[in-house]
């Protein structure tokens, strides 16, 4: 009953402060169509600029309305970080089960923070509303090969102070996306001390997760929790699972997801796992920092959520089933993050590394809706620094920047050559607003929260081998099964011939799957947020047949499509689903099985 009533009064303070937020863009609106200044009286409906948060840009509903300012936090002996995890603001640990929320505000010991302290701003987070952050892609440091890298720390440094990102002391900071050593030593002691020591170098707090490279000390771990420890040791985080929350400036909090799983993956080892404990305390963060207390929350792990909108992957993460966050852990575990960031509304920026690719396509960057009216969240694809990491050539890291009331997302360019100033390395890919009232007042407006066009000559377009744009069924786009109108009738979808070049033909199965043709491989697509799941046929068995469904609407059969060499007519393929429901295929089981049979075969 109490949790009833604790989310029905949840509800009803959203509720309120929703309706606050639509009031407040069109109390703007009005006043920008007059031609007035754009600062807002006290009144019914009206958003009042309050003393607490003047100079911080950042609108407040009056409190009969909705909301206070988020308390701002100050640590005390019990929840402040020493050591290396000193860094910033610590907020306290939130114990799992349902009613964490209500333990979490009667108590306030502990600690959930997992950043890591170097030489500035250790100790309590400044009350300044801006802040900076280097966002760092997967680094795969080689101890005999660091001259990029230092090269890249310089750069990076010095846009630390450029105009536009430029911060406060102590409001600096830098985030690892993990996938820190080089291939053949990941995963190690040594890899994990050499990168600690190259992040020291750049002199701020550090927030950090691990990549799923980072549990691959297989010849020094026997298992993934001893290996996780030894990170965890090396880089001072006090996460039980690598986790880590942050609260960077009064009201933004930054958390971290980190990979749990190698040696226990069910199928890749490189599936970026995120386990049912890290999932509850990340549901309960969530929860204890509310959208109507005007939380805004900047979420970083090393792959992205399944259902992120980012386009450009590597074909080798969709056909091994490792591109997502829990890609192969069944449809509630894969679509947990992507739920939890619509609901929740106030997950305005999600970093993730993993790709290897740079941030110049036109979709490494996905601006989602939340299911709050102005809610959005940006997913921010993060590239490398390395030149041996680069899988399309460039070289790039992210730097996040705020004034308190808008949040800047850049791109730097390592790989460009002949510049004058490091000035000259600084994109700007995407400008968020942090609050909800701001947001509402751009929808009110008709401004849509999209990413910056990407400049003509430096965008890539499709054609590389070594990427994957993968495609979204839409109406009218390829080949559907016919479906039943409300009237009963059925109708007609199929739109466009199978082998017609670069046709992409969709199937909505009576059994709820997604299937397609893309690229040249019959694919599965989750139903819930059509991105890739996994591959049924490559392109080599796909050549010269025709996908056709079954009578039942469930099995799927390939035959010859009389216009090639190929397979005879009676050469006939069928596939039905896998026992789970599925249709994708494995091709890639785990490592670290294959390894240990290695070592019984030649023990043996």
């Amino acid at each position: 009953m109490d949790s009833h009533r604790s989310r029905r009064r949840r509800r009803l303070a959203l509720a309120a402060f929703v309706a606050a937020s639509v009031a407040a863009a069109a109390a703007i609106s009005t006043v920008l169509a007059a031609g007035a200044d754009p600062i807002l009286s006290k009144g019914a409906g009206a958003a009042t600029h309050t003393a607490a948060n003047a100079g911080q840009g950042r609108w407040a509903i009056p409190p009969s309305r909705s909301r206070q300012p988020p308390p701002r936090r100050r640590p005390t002996s019990s929840t402040s970080c020493s050591g290396r995890t000193g860094s910033g603001r610590c907020a306290p640990f939130l114990p799992r089960g349902p009613s964490a929320i209500g333990r979490r505000r009667r108590h306030g010991g502990g600690r959930w923070c997992g950043a890591s302290a170097a030489a500035e701003g250790a100790g309590a987070a400044s009350s300044s509303p801006s802040w900076s952050c280097v966002v760092l892609g997967d680094l795969h440091l080689d101890p005999d090969d660091m001259e990029a890298h230092h090269e890249a720390r310089g750069q990076l440094l010095n846009l630390l102070e450029h105009p536009e990102v430029r911060s406060p002391p102590g409001t600096r900071r830098v985030l690892s996306l993990g996938d820190l050593g080089a291939y053949g030593s990941a995963g190690t002691t040594a890899s994990f001390e050499h990168a600690r020591d190259y992040l020291d170098g750049f002199g701020l707090p550090l927030s950090i997760v691990t990549g799923n490279h980072d549990l691959e000390g297989m010849h020094e771990f026997a298992t993934d929790r001893e290996n996780l420890d030894r990170w965890r040791g090396v880089f001072g985080v006090e996460g039980e699972w690598g986790q880590f929350a942050t609260e960077v400036a009064p009201g933004v909090l930054l958390v971290g997801l980190s990979t749990e799983g190698f040696r226990s993956n069910p199928f890749s080892s490189h599936e970026v796992r995120i386990g049912d404990g890290q999932m509850e305390w990340f549901e309960a963060v969530l929860a204890a920092h509310p959208l109507e207390e005007g939380w805004s929350i900047v979420v970083a792990s090393h792959a992205p959520p399944m259902g992120s909108g980012l386009r450009v992957l590597n074909s080798v993460h969709v056909r091994n089933t490792c591109a997502w966050l829990n890609h192969a852990a069944g449809p509630a575990g894969r679509r947990f993050f992507h739920r939890a960031a619509r609901s929740h509304g106030g997950i305005v920026c999600w970093l993730s590394g993993h790709f290897h690719l740079s941030h110049d396509y036109e979709e490494s960057i996905s601006v989602v809706r939340g299911t709050h009216p102005g809610a959005v969240s940006a997913f921010c694809q993060v590239g490398v620094i390395g030149p041996t990491s680069t899988r399309d050539g460039r070289r790039q890291s992210r730097i996040l920047s705020s004034d308190g009331r808008t949040l800047k997302v850049w791109s730097v360019d390592h790989h460009v050559q002949g510049v004058q100033s490091d000035f000259e390395r600084l994109r700007l890919d995407l400008e968020i607003p942090l609050s909800l009232p701001d947001r509402a007042k751009r929808a009110a407006r008709g401004e849509r929260i999209a990413p910056a066009p990407l400049p003509a000559s430096v965008a890539i377009r499709p054609g590389s081998e070594a990427w994957f744009s993968a495609q979204t069924p839409r109406e009218g786009d390829g080949c559907y099964l016919p479906i039943q109108s409300p009237s009963g009738e059925e109708e007609e979808k199929l739109l466009v011939d199978q082998d017609t070049e670069g046709a992409v033909c969709w199937w909505h199965m009576d059994n709820g799957a997604v299937l397609g043709i893309h690229d040249g491989m019959l694919l599965e697509y989750d139903a819930e947020t059509l991105a890739p799941l996994g591959v049924l046929v490559s392109k080599e068995d796909l050549d010269g047949r025709m996908v056709e469904v079954a009578e039942d609407g469930i099995q799927v059969k390939l035959v010859a499509d009389n216009k090639s060499s190929g397979p005879e007519e009676s050469d006939v393929l069928t596939i039905s689903p896998n026992e789970n429901g599925s249709y994708f295929r494995i091709f890639q089981t785990n490592k670290w099985l294959r390894w240990k049979r290695e070592q019984e075969q030649q023990a043996a």
